[in-house]
């Protein structure tokens, strides 16, 4: 696939600030010639590839989020993540009850991986398990739009406002195979930045063909 030219189209046809994302889980097994990142969150690492162009990959060890490294099978999930003990403390739910609640919900990868791999969509040498859009209400429904234009049905969005760009983004996409739709967590915008009119939107990389067709044909009929 073309990851140059479908960014180059997709970046055209929505306007997009900056560039989609290519997201990738190594196996211990997978070689890849990128640089090592240096410790940030997955949030922050996606904001680095989307707006600066940055390429790379990131070990437990370069995860300062291991709750966001822990439900894409780098890390093992801290304890006060995975019981939902730390989001009631910090005011998330009212009751522990409802916190262990929403984390056994959370969508998480199955396997266990060595790393996350990023890059520019137009960058991109290898077969992502989720491209991420971080987008404006109106760039998202015409992605929506495009990606129902030649099958119908409905956009998912699957998320609690909490660990949006990792579970939702990424690791919803990966186990499901089909775009999610999250509105961020708190430490996505406090930390990458993503500004409070943005949603984030995760996509099939297998999907982008189709999507590309139907933007264009949008832009034909719809101007």
């Amino acid at each position: 696939m073309d990851y140059k030219k479908i960014s180059e189209d997709l970046k055209k046809l929505l306007g997009l600030e900056g560039s989609p994302v290519a997201v990738k889980l190594l196996k211990e097994e997978d070689e890849h010639r990128a640089m090592k990142l240096e410790k940030k969150r997955h949030c922050e690492f996606i904001q680095d590839a989307r707006l600066g162009g940055v390429s790379g990959y990131a070990t437990c060890e370069e995860h300062l989020c291991k709750g966001g490294a822990g439900v894409m099978g780098i890390c093992d999930l801290p304890g006060p993540v995975a019981d939902g003990s730390m989001y009631h403390k910090l005011g998330n739910y009212s009751t522990p009850e409802a916190a262990k609640e929403t984390v056994e919900a959370i969508p998480v990868v199955t396997g266990k991986y060595r790393a996350s791999l990023y890059a520019p969509l137009e960058d991109t040498d290898f077969e992502p398990d989720s491209v991420v859009f971080i987008v404006k209400p109106a760039q998202a429904l015409r992605l929506s739009q495009a990606y129902l234009h030649s099958r119908g049905g409905r956009m998912a969005g699957d998320y609690s406002g909490i660990q949006s760009l990792c579970a939702d983004a990424v690791a919803a996409v990966k186990e499901r195979g089909i775009p999610n739709m999250t509105l961020g967590c708190n430490g996505s915008r406090k930390y990458a930045g993503v500004k409070p009119e943005e949603l984030i939107i995760g996509i099939p990389a297998a999907e982008l063909e189709g999507i590309v067709d139907a933007l264009k044909k949008f832009a034909e009929e719809w101007g």
